[in-house]
């Protein structure tokens, strides 16, 4: 008996446990008519402001179309400086006077006798290539390096 007095006593509990979740049930069953009331304000202002979205667009449409037309002005105002530029560089081109032409300058041929390193030590002139052979093979004895003899051309000077 005891065992079935505490049974009921726990199916009085439980019984009391479910009592106050019916209890919140009615309270939100009584929230309900605030919320309807709510959700008409904010039907009624979804109402009045599509009026205000149809205007904003053709504003917004407006924006856009001056927008591209500003952008095509700012296109062509650009390919008219490059013309402009090209323009100029071919005027500035044609004013250029042109220089006369150099007459070319007279060369002649001599012999140089060179080091290893090829650095020109002396010169002789054309018709003297015995004496740059000759000069070579002394400095060669002399320093025990190889030394060179090679045509070399060189601008002729006014008097000759």
């Amino acid at each position: 008996m005891a065992a079935a007095k505490k049974k009921k006593k726990a199916g009085k509990k439980t019984a009391k446990k479910a009592a106050p979740k019916k209890k919140a049930a009615k309270k939100t069953k009584k929230k309900a008519p605030a919320a309807k009331k709510k959700t008409a304000k904010k039907a009624a202002a979804k109402k009045k402001a599509p009026a205000k979205k149809k205007a904003a667009p053709k504003k917004a449409a407006a924006k856009k179309v001056a927008k591209k037309a500003a952008k095509k002005v700012a296109k062509v105002a650009k390919k008219v400086a490059k013309v402009a530029k090209k323009a100029a560089k071919k005027v500035a081109k044609k004013s250029k006077k042109k220089t006369a032409a150099r007459a070319p300058t007279r060369m002649k041929i001599v012999w140089a006798v060179c080091d290893s390193a090829l650095k020109i030590l002396k010169t002789y002139p054309y018709p003297e290539k015995d004496t740059a052979i000759a000069e070579a093979n002394r400095l060669q004895e002399k320093k025990g390096k190889e030394h060179v003899v090679r045509a070399e051309r060189v601008p002729m000077e006014a008097d000759e």
